[in-house]
Formats: structure tokens, C-alpha cells, sequence
């Protein structure tokens, strides 16, 4: 009896309809096709003294206030590209100082110009949430051209201004990372070590970091070193330490190429990764 009257129900509901029922349209999937890159640029200031030693024995020995008293043009940067495990990266530090700076000795005066380049790729071994740790390899070029005036030690005698320039690159091996302590703070470091046209050049960062939106601010110290086998533009040995402050920012770059039938969509830009495009998955070939 119920049957009867649920069948005699839907039967008058169809007469009411007109005996047509609208399809229900399947809700499509929607895909999220991406591949992306993510990015971080950074600029510091490097408050680094110039250390070393001349092929006669002399001790150099520039502190960082006469650097800046006489710095003509200065540039400090790092750039860092990563996707999933992989990172290349690239740091750059650009000197120059027109003026005279006076130095103990019978170094009367120095000018300096010098080029310094670390490029290098890592791959991620250790990604725990508070522990970040990355394996690298890459090279660093040093490129200096300085211009030493020698005291004189006869009276009336003209001081002798020797200066050459001089380029090497080392193969450089290390680590990079940092330690999570909370979810503003963290603690960045680096070390690698190398060697090639240098007996071995080393370098040493660590320091303290706060985590902003999209950006960082970090401090710490910072040390350089290269030991050659022979002279080099008249050094034994040369150094560059000091405290550093710098400020990173992040962003992401999305690339995006995906064929729909016959039409083939390229997208290049993507806001700090959160604009995707969103293809529905019907017809979609990648």
C-alpha cells in the first residue's frame, strides 16, 4: 500500500514537471598545476676589517671605521633560488676605496678594490622543522687590486706606490642552515672551506635572526680568510671579519604551462605563492 502511494506521488510530480528532470551537472575537479620556485634576497651591511700579511712580513691591519671613512662604493648581497631539496645560491661582496688609508708601518697609505664571489648549490639533508641543515659545494672568486704607498726613509726621497691586481677561484665545500628556536626567532649559520689557486680560503657566519611577514632581520659575525701558495698582489695571507646586519626578503616566482585543447597557457608570476591558476581537470593535457 505505502509503495502505491509514494509511486502515485512521483507520478504526479513528473505530470506537474512536464515529465522532464533537469541533469544534474557533475562537479569537476578542479587541478592545480604549478611549478615553482622559491626565492630570497638579501642585502647587509658588512662592518669587516682588513687583515693580513705582505710578502716582506708586514702586518696589515685596516679596522673597519677607516673602511667606511674611505669608502668610495661598496655592495653586499646574496641571493638564494630553491625548489624542493635543491638551493642555488650566490654571494657578492664589491669594494672600493678611493681615498688613502693610513696603516701602521712602513705601509704608509692602502687603496683597495676587490670583488669577492661565492656561488655554490646545496641540497637539504636535515629539514625537522626546528633543525634546517644543507650540504653545498660550489667556488668563490677573489679578485683584489691593491695600492700600497711605502714609507720613505730617506728625507726628500718620493714614496714608492706599487699596484697590481690578481684573481684566483677555490673549490669550496660546507654547510648552511639554521636553528628554529621558536616561531620568530631562529639562529642562521655557514661554514665552508676550499682550496685551488689559494694554499685554502675558509669562511665562518653565525648569528641571530626575526622572522617578519616576508622578510627577515638578521645580525651576526662573519669571517674570511684565503692563505696563498705564492704571492698574491702582494699578500701572503688576507682577511676579511666583522659584525654584519642585513635584511632578507622572500618571494615566489610560479611558472606555469599547461595545454587546454588546442590553446597552450603560459603564466609567469605568482604573489609570495599563493595566486594559482585553476584549471578544471576536463580536457586538461600537461
Amino acid at each position: 500500500m505505502k509503495k502505491m502511494i509514494i509511486s502515485a506521488l512521483v507520478a504526479s510530480n513528473l505530470a506537474i514537471a512536464g515529465g522532464d528532470i533537469a541533469p544534474v551537472e557533475p562537479v569537476m575537479p578542479e587541478v592545480v598545476v604549478s611549478d615553482s620556485w622559491d626565492y630570497t634576497a638579501s642585502i647587509y651591511i658588512y662592518g669587516a676589517g682588513i687583515g693580513g700579511t705582505t710578502v716582506d712580513g708586514q702586518e696589515v691591519d685596516v679596522p673597519f671605521s677607516d673602511i667606511l671613512d674611505n669608502l668610495d662604493m661598496g655592495y653586499m648581497g646574496h641571493f638564494d633560488a630553491k625548489k624542493g631539496k635543491w638551493t642555488v645560491a650566490a654571494d657578492v661582496i664589491y669594494l672600493k676605496m678611493g681615498d688613502s688609508i693610513p696603516t701602521p708601518g712602513p705601509i704608509d697609505k692602502i687603496q683597495f678594490r676587490s670583488w669577492i664571489v661565492t656561488p655554490y648549490a646545496a641540497y637539504n639533508i636535515v629539514d625537522s622543522g626546528q633543525w634546517d641543515l644543507n650540504l653545498l659545494a660550489g667556488a668563490r672568486y677573489l679578485y683584489m687590486k691593491p695600492k700600497l704607498t711605502l714609507a720613505t726613509i730617506l728625507p726628500g726621497a718620493s714614496p714608492r706606490t706599487p699596484s697590481v691586481s690578481d684573481s684566483n677561484w677555490d673549490g669550496i665545500i660546507g654547510m648552511k642552515g639554521q636553528y628554529k628556536l621558536n616561531e620568530k626567532w631562529f639562529m642562521p649559520f655557514h661554514f665552508d672551506v676550499g682550496s685551488g689557486d689559494s694554499e685554502m680560503t675558509w669562511q665562518a657566519f653565525a648569528g641571530v635572526g626575526y622572522q617578519y611577514e616576508n622578510w627577515d632581520l638578521i645580525a651576526g659575525y662573519r669571517y674570511l680568510e684565503w692563505e696563498f701558495d705564492n704571492a698574491f698582489v702582494g699578500f701572503t695571507d688576507f682577511d676579511l671579519s666583522g659584525p654584519m646586519i642585513g635584511a632578507k626578503f622572500s618571494f615566489q616566482t610560479c611558472i606555469i604551462c599547461c595545454v587546454l585543447g588546442s590553446l597552450k597557457i603560459t603564466t609567469l608570476f605568482c604573489n609570495n605563492g599563493s595566486d594559482r591558476i585553476v584549471l578544471p581537470a576536463a580536457g586538461l593535457l600537461c
